[in-house]
């Protein structure tokens, strides 16, 4: 019965989703081209942005902090390397707290079902992903011409690594967008529980280097988000490909949050014009 309503509910959706896709891709070059409009560089800052960053960090945690790490790799690529799948989730996941409301007019519409907005949503932050990964490995062959770390020809699977984390993404983001509509709370309360999670997962350090109470390494280890970032991070930095039961744990993880968030949102998706 379980597996009939996990199939059911994600089946349905996609096929919305699916049988929509034109519309869909539509709303994507309109969102990516209204983040832009009247930018006099346009699209570019999708690389500025993630390269300035880089630049930021680099300079902090080499000229004004030197954080110490295990075996003398460079802290920034370590960082940003953790930072780029985060600031895709986060950023999707903010804005799908108030897409219903900012395309409350299109939502009127009979042949604009809801599930699009969400989908929009994470796919305009996935495109700003994939602009940003040119900043990534460009700065992993930096690091390597002057040998500062070898460069991870394991960057070439990243493609796979992201795969939980659209999966993730879009169970969150469905969740999220329906119930923001119906829990107006949920907007401001989203950031807090972002930057929990943040804190809570590997991105600005390392479990390996961590030397904690036993129980609190338990919790930070058994964050979902744990397996996600470390998959991710052992590609794009470490140079060598994850443990299976790590890459299997971070599909499961993605799996299971998107049916968690198709089935939250099919749930509510009734009342969503109404609520709006």
């Amino acid at each position: 019965m379980v597996s009939g309503l996990r199939e059911s509910v994600i089946v349905t959706h996609t096929a919305i989703l699916w049988r929509h896709r034109a519309l869909v891709g539509v709303l994507v070059r309109r969102e990516l081209a209204a983040r832009y409009r009247a930018s006099v560089l346009g699209f570019f800052w999708s690389l500025l942005n993630p390269l300035m960053l880089l630049m930021v960090y680099a300079f902090v945690f080499t000229t004004i902090f030197q954080p110490r790490f295990p075996g003398g790799q460079p802290y920034p690529l370590f960082l940003f390397a953790g930072l780029l799948p985060w600031m895709f989730f986060s950023g999707a996941v903010i804005d799908a707290a108030v897409t219903m409301v900012d395309n409350g007019p299109l939502l009127a519409k009979v042949m604009c079902p809801p599930e699009i907005f969400p989908a929009v949503t994470v796919l305009a932050h996935l495109v700003n992903h994939l602009f940003a990964l040119p900043v990534l490995v460009g700065a992993m062959a930096v690091a390597a011409w002057f040998g500062a770390h070898p460069f991870p020809w394991t960057i070439v699977f990243l493609p796979l690594a992201l795969v939980p984390w659209v999966l993730t993404t879009a169970g969150v983001a469905a969740a999220v967008a329906a119930g923001a509509v119906h829990f107006r709370d949920l907007r401001d309360l989203v950031g807090h529980l972002l930057n929990l999670l943040f804190f809570s997962s590997p991105i600005i350090y390392s479990l390996e280097g961590l030397d904690l109470h036993p129980k609190l390494m338990m919790v930070l280890r058994l964050n979902p988000f744990a397996s996600l970032v470390e998959v991710y991070r052992n590609l794009a930095f470490g140079g060598h490909l994850p443990e299976m039961q790590t890459a299997l744990t971070a599909l499961l993880v993605g799996l299971g949050v998107f049916f968690l968030g198709t089935w939250v949102f099919s749930r509510m998706r009734d009342t969503i014009v109404e609520a709006v």
